[in-house]
């Protein structure tokens, strides 16, 4: 977060943080636990320029939770103030973290008058009446969110709307398969549409009734048709993966008229893509989300790739986007090499990375191979290590570095099966007595980048890793 002069500390701005929110209810996984960082919370709302001084930051979860140790260190040196919220794991009080939350930010209005900046770091549309109650106090309100799972209404009374980057859209590359939907009252399936019916397929992708692939389960009726009539293959390479690609999104929107000029969702075009092309990843094409993938397949066509109001990712007409949709850069090949998705492939599919400095991993490794602490859960292991290098490491630095020798294998995790926040870890015996964690690290690392990318330019490496977020 950027430094204040004197001058400019008018400690105008109270931040609430809706915990129970950020991990999307009690039943959050490990991944986004583990990867939500309070900190780049902070830095992305102080790019705001509404941002004076902080006055006051209270964070809103049931913190008994043994899960939640992860996050107290970093609560505790941003200097978040903790509320417990005992209704944060009973679904008969699921609303306790709001109604707390609304109470102290009404009374804050109230008794501290020099507070004018509120921000709201919660998608939860219960929030745009005390956004709009605010307003009626002559204050200032930004909502900080997911972009997929913030409501519309809250967006739309903010004065201010911070995206945030959600841990597990940076984890899922494509959409599951959803189930199919119910047979009609006669209890059986609904009858597709005649075949003749539909414009025909691109004649590389029509296929022999004996050689068709039936369709898996899936949301979009469409997506069955075509599974009816084109033939699964395998892509040749890279090249050949994008002209399949762009023959799909050309037959969906033939398909389904005006479908691209409405925005044709990139669940339903995943779907497709699953349907036609044999194991289908993105990453296999060397890009960690699908809508990278698209963003680089519509470089140069009539298609271009736009974030819907809302926050939903689409494939749209070029020329005549839909309203009020957010258009999506081209990508291209140098883009393909460069540090900022390199990273966005490190933090894709697993084993995941998000790296800290270098001198993070050397000090975190150096600790752990000289104390030999005993099993001990992530939580209490970051602080022990944070505690050692005060003056040196963040929490956060010491949080990824961790993290990073757990995605290397480096740990034994007891018990097993259980969730990482819950697990006991001690370094692997076979360690004990290697020098330096940093250029395993560094190979593992490498490794995941080669196979996504066929080839990893030196260069453009060397500078991710100088300046690894």
């Amino acid at each position: 977060m950027t430094r204040k002069s004197p001058d400019d500390m008018a400690f105008n701005t109270a931040i609430f943080y809706d915990v129970e929110n950020l991990l999307k209810g009690y039943s959050f996984s490990s991944h986004l636990l583990n990867n939500l960082s309070l900190r780049e919370i902070l830095e992305s709302v102080d790019k705001t320029g509404l941002v004076k001084g902080i006055a006051v930051q209270r964070a809103y979860a049931n913190w008994s939770d043994a899960r939640l140790a992860v996050m107290r260190g970093e609560i505790s040196e941003l200097g978040i103030d903790p509320v417990q919220v005992f209704g944060f794991s009973r679904d008969q009080k699921k609303n306790a973290a709001d109604i707390q939350l609304v109470v102290d930010a009404v009374d804050l209005a109230h008794v501290r008058p020099a507070i004018e900046v509120f921000v709201i770091v919660s998608g939860d549309g219960g929030f745009a009446a005390l956004a709009k109650k605010l307003h009626e106090y002559g204050k200032t309100v930004i909502g900080c969110a997911y972009p997929t799972a913030a409501n519309r209404v809250l967006r739309s009374v903010c004065d201010a709307f911070v995206p945030i980057p959600d841990p597990e859209d940076e984890r899922e590359v494509i959409p599951p398969a959803r189930p199919q939907p119910p047979p009609a009252a006669n209890g059986k399936p609904p009858k597709p549409k005649a075949p003749q019916a539909a414009p025909p397929p691109p004649a590389s992708l029509a296929a022999p009734s004996a050689q068709t692939t039936p369709a898996a389960p899936s949301v979009h009726p469409v997506v069955r048709r075509m599974a009816a009539q084109f033939t699964r293959r395998e892509p040749k390479d890279r090249q050949d993966m994008m002209r399949m690609t762009r023959e799909v999104i050309e037959w969906l929107g033939r398909e389904q008229a005006g479908a691209l000029g409405r925005g044709l969702h990139l669940a339903t075009v995943g779907e497709a893509l699953r349907q036609y092309i044999a194991d289908f990843a993105p990453e296999k094409a060397g890009f960690a989300k699908l809508a990278d993938f698209l963003q680089w397949v519509c470089a140069g066509t009539q298609y271009q790739v736009a974030r819907l109001p809302g926050g939903v990712p689409a494939v749209a007409e070029r020329a005549q986007p839909p309203a009020d949709a957010e258009l999506l850069p081209d990508l291209d090949e140098t883009w393909l090499h460069s540090p900022e998705h390199y990273r966005s492939c490190l933090r894709a599919g697993l084993p995941i990375y998000r790296l800290p400095e270098m001198e993070a991993l050397r000090l975190a490794g150096a600790f752990l191979l000289t104390e030999k602490p005993a099993p001990l859960e992530l939580g209490p292991l970051i602080e022990m290590v944070s505690a050692r290098h005060a003056d040196e490491l963040s929490l956060e630095s010491v949080k990824r570095a961790l993290l990073c020798f757990h995605s290397a294998g480096f740990f034994l995790r007891d018990p097993e099966g259980a969730p990482l926040a819950e697990q006991r870890l001690s370094l692997k015996p076979e360690l004990q007595e290697t020098g330096d964690l940093v250029e395993p690290v560094r190979k593992a690392v490498l490794s995941k980048l080669a196979s996504m990318l066929g080839r990893v330019d030196d260069a453009v490496f060397e500078e991710m890793l100088a300046r690894p977020s």
